[in-house]
């Protein structure tokens, strides 16, 4: 079966164990930001990019880290650093994760460029102390023809993010290809289906994620 997997930062991939194709549709690139303290009491990464790309890891002792799902929970640990993440990732699992967790104290959201603010306007809606930073980038690929006969002669798919979907159905899709199509997660699912195509939740992180797909395939 041929499974291609769009995740741009394959760190704790099942694409790293070979059996599935990594074709990234965009690169990330570290951006420069500022941070307005050191001095935070809670800190979310939004994304396992976020967490290899901030360049304060020094602040992050003995603080609340919170992550937005595995693979961010996971590049973390790799760090030596512990986050709680919610069951279900995603901006509104880690909201409810912090909504009886974070109160007093400042608290910082690390990003990338153009992701979700849901979470920081959750917080500044609650009137709490935080702070966002953009610490990298996702940079569409100058040319996608080279890539077209990999993804067209696919039978899965696997989309990490909206912006990878999107980037698919632009720049690589034709109509009458029969390649399924898989989300990581909910919100991403949910974007397929409201591109007017079939989008199929997966465990991504699960050790059987080949006999999930092949169960739609």
């Amino acid at each position: 079966m041929n499974i291609i997997d769009t995740k741009a930062n394959i760190s704790y991939s099942p694409a790293i164990e070979g059996s599935i194709k990594n074709l990234p549709l965009y690169k990330l690139k570290s951006i420069n930001y500022e941070l307005i303290s050191d001095n935070y009491t809670n800190i979310v990464f939004q994304s396992a990019a976020a967490v290899e790309f901030f360049q304060h890891h020094h602040i992050l002792n003995e603080k609340k880290i919170y992550s937005m799902g595995k693979s961010t929970s996971l590049s973390l640990l790799e760090k030596g650093l512990i986050s709680k993440s919610p069951d279900i990732p995603g901006s509104d699992g880690i909201i409810k994760l912090i909504e009886n967790r974070i109160g007093a104290g400042r608290s910082l959201v690390v990003k990338g460029k153009g992701g979700l603010n849901e979470i920081y306007n959750y917080l500044k809606y609650r009137n709490l102390k935080v702070d966002q930073v953009c610490c990298y980038e996702r940079r569409e690929l100058d040319n996608y023809d080279i890539l077209k006969d990999d993804f067209l002669s696919a039978d899965a798919v696997i989309f990490p993010s909206t912006l990878a979907v999107k980037i698919f159905f632009k720049e690589i899709y034709s109509e009458g290809v029969k390649t399924k199509f898989f989300g990581i997660s909910n919100r991403i699912v949910t974007f397929i289906n409201d591109s007017g195509y079939e989008g199929i939740l997966i465990d991504y992180f699960s050790n059987d994620l080949e006999e999930q797909i092949e169960k739609f395939t």
